[in-house]
């Protein structure tokens, strides 16, 4: 006990203090109160205090209430924000609270509480107790005999049903999170291996490529210089047969002399035309170098089958789209053949059939998709405001509404000079402009992307997309000067 005092010697000053304050406080039902815990209603149990705000609290009681806040938390009494450190045993409490008991078993031997009457009628009754209904006093509701303390103990067990669901979700995501960074971390081990295993391999079958055409082309040089020199040695041997005829032709000799000097030369000049054409290179060396054509163009075919592979191409079916011009705004201008779709200067006269939009300038595609892979390109032309993508048959087709997937739509575009996922626009960070864009719609995967066709960037995609089980159509909408063009 604090000071070497008893319950007795509590008593008896709280009762002088009740004396001294005018006779009306009950000062064992006052320390009974101040010995209770604000959060659990009880008497303290193992008390602490923090050090900040000087309140106390039940240990295991504060703890709950801060539950997995590592550093602290606010004060529940005055939301003073507290740390962990902060947090003291109160000894000298758990010494009040246990007298406290002691006088709370000892004053309530007696008929205090017949037919719900306060046991302390000096205290003001002040509250009513919602089960019971009669007046009860401040020190009676904290009583375990009034429904007050039930109903909070039954929120209570709530509210940690609750935390303990919520701490079971959140250590789900947790572990799915994990494991789904380590099968990420494991694949993207996986590609820098296979693309340095890649890059090895055709830097090597480079260098055995070039050597074959350096070979080559020390063989072309070979030859050429073998038979340049061949021709050299003709050319100077004829030039000097033929100034020996020159020579002869200007002297002025007797025509024996002379046809007897020309006799030894003419054989010779005979003889050096059966040499003037050899053939340089034969044609094993030119079948080489046809045969490295052949390699090239097979490279080529490589490389367009490897960036397919890399983009998905060749597992999504080419879609041959066309627009349905049933469904175009009256503004629009299809092309003969339903591949372009462009601004028009005026409105045509057109009937305002069910299907057709009336105030969106769209138009939808005639080719619908209720499963598979499909993929199709657009080129984009023009310098308006465009959007492309898919979206559901039963889409609105009246009226202004936003390109959203609550609405049925999943597409992206090019709004106020800026390209965006539509709707509302949430710009997007591209490196470069695109000048063809690739859509490609996996049904079964609830997928819905776009590349940039020349590069295979990817642009945006939309996951887990909901197309209940409908029929989906591609959809297009250019405004001002914009147009829109199907490849193929």
């Amino acid at each position: 006990m604090p000071g070497g005092r008893d319950p007795e010697s509590f008593t008896a000053m709280a009762a002088a203090a009740a004396a001294a304050a005018g006779g009306d406080a009950n000062p064992i039902q006052d320390l009974c109160h101040e010995a209770t815990c604000s959060i659990c209603l009880e008497y303290f149990k193992d008390p602490v205090i923090i050090s900040g705000c000087g309140h106390n609290f039940c240990r295991a009681c504060l703890t709950r209430y801060w539950g997995e806040l590592e550093t602290g938390g606010s004060c529940p009494q005055c939301r003073y924000t507290a740390q962990r450190n902060s947090v003291k045993p109160n000894r000298q409490l758990a010494n009040v609270v246990e007298i406290a008991r002691k006088l709370n078993l000892q004053g309530g031997k007696g008929e205090g509480r017949e037919q719900g009457v306060c046991e302390t009628p000096q205290e003001p009754q002040k509250l009513s107790c919602k089960d019971h209904k009669p007046l009860i006093c401040v020190a009676c509701d904290k009583s375990k005999e009034h429904g007050n303390k039930d109903l909070i103990c039954t929120r209570l067990e709530v509210l940690r049903k609750e935390r303990e669901k919520i701490l079971g979700y959140k250590a789900d995501m947790e572990k799915e999170s994990r494991d789904l960074l380590l099968l990420t971390e494991m694949e993207k081990q996986k590609t820098v291996e296979m693309f340095r295993q890649l890059r090895q391999f055709l830097e090597e079958q480079e260098q055995v490529l070039l050597a074959h055409m350096e070979e080559v082309e020390m063989e072309i040089a070979k030859n050429r210089e073998e038979q340049l020199a061949r021709l050299s040695w003709k050319l100077s041997s004829l030039e000097r047969i033929m100034q020996e005829m020159e020579e002869k032709h200007q002297q002025q000799q007797p025509a024996s002399n002379l046809l007897q000097g020309v006799g030894r030369t003419l054989p010779r000049s005979e003889k050096m035309e059966t040499l003037v054409n050899p053939a340089a290179f034969p044609p094993e060396l030119k079948q080489r170098i046809t045969e490295f054509h052949y390699k090239n163009s097979s490279l080529e075919e490589f490389m367009k089958q490897f960036k397919d592979t890399l983009l998905m191409r060749q597992q999504f079916q080419k879609a041959n789209i066309t627009m349905d011009p049933d469904t175009a705004h009256p503004l629009l201008i299809l092309s003969e053949g339903g591949k372009k779709v462009e601004w028009g200067n005026r409105q045509q006269e057109l009937p305002d059939n069910i299907e057709r939009f009336n105030k969106l300038t769209s138009v939808l595609g005639r080719e619908g998709f209720t499963a598979g892979r499909h993929f199709w390109e657009v080129i984009l032309g023009g310098e308006g405001m465009w959007a492309l993508g898919v979206s559901r048959k039963s889409v609105r087709r009246k009226g202004f509404f936003p390109f959203s997937p609550e609405k049925g739509f999943w597409a992206v575009g090019k709004i106020n000079h800026g390209y965006c996922v539509l709707n509302p626009p949430d710009y997007l960070p591209l490196s470069g402009e695109p000048e063809r864009i690739r859509v490609t719609l996996d049904y079964q995967g609830k997928q819905v992307s776009f590349f940039n066709a020349e590069t295979g960037a990817l642009i945006y995609t939309f996951m887990g997309a909901s197309f209940s089980d409908e029929t989906l159509l591609p959809v297009f909408w250019v405004k001002e000067k914009a147009y829109l063009r199907i490849v193929g």
